[in-house]
């Protein structure tokens, strides 16, 4: 199995409630900006990440248990290599395999084309109690970026701005910056 020789990064159980949905993008791409952090400037590879990820998690709550039962969760796990980035949502529907569907006048289902469409590789597999559905990315291998200059303030962490040199000053006693 491909996956056995990746390190796993991430893993987090997530309840079946659509609302939780922001809450996956989050810790998905989290987990890749923190093991790899020259993947923070690629957008496409977070925004396919997020997409993806958010894809195999509303299908585990629209299509398993995962989202019917009171009770029911799903979780997702993120695995890494030099290489590529894999994400595995574990959820509690057995019974039947993930399908693509070929009806183009269906105003929904069109989520694992897009999975086919923008990863590498995908499946599904069994699990004891439930199933697994998998995607890899390719992590496109970069030259280091240039350092940055000291006094130059930019958190792209959070997607701020760079500030000029000195936009900010601080007042002799010490308190709050405060605007040139």
């Amino acid at each position: 199995m491909a996956a056995l020789d990746m390190r796993m990064v991430g893993d987090m159980r997530f309840p079946g409630r659509p609302d939780i949905m922001s809450d996956v993008r989050i810790y998905a791409t989290r987990w890749l900006v923190v093991e790899r952090p020259e993947t923070a400037e690629d957008e496409d590879l977070l925004d396919n990440l997020r997409l993806l990820a958010t894809e195999l998690s509303a299908n585990a709550i629209k299509h398993t248990i995962s989202g019917r039962w009171r009770r029911g969760s799903f979780r997702v796990r993120m695995r890494l290599d030099p290489r590529r980035v894999r994400v595995e949502v574990m959820d509690q529907g057995w019974w039947s395999r993930p399908r693509l569907r070929n009806d183009l006048s269906e105003t929904s289902g069109r989520g694992l084309h897009i999975v086919e469409a923008l990863a590498a590789t995908w499946g599904v597999r069994r699990r004891w109690f439930g199933r697994a559905v998998w995607f890899e990315l390719p992590i496109p291998s970069q030259a280091p970026s240039p350092p940055r200059e000291r006094n130059d303030v930019c958190r792209t962490s959070i997607r701020l701005p760079c500030l000029p040199q000195g936009f900010w000053a601080w007042d002799d006693a010490g308190r709050d910056p405060v605007p040139e």
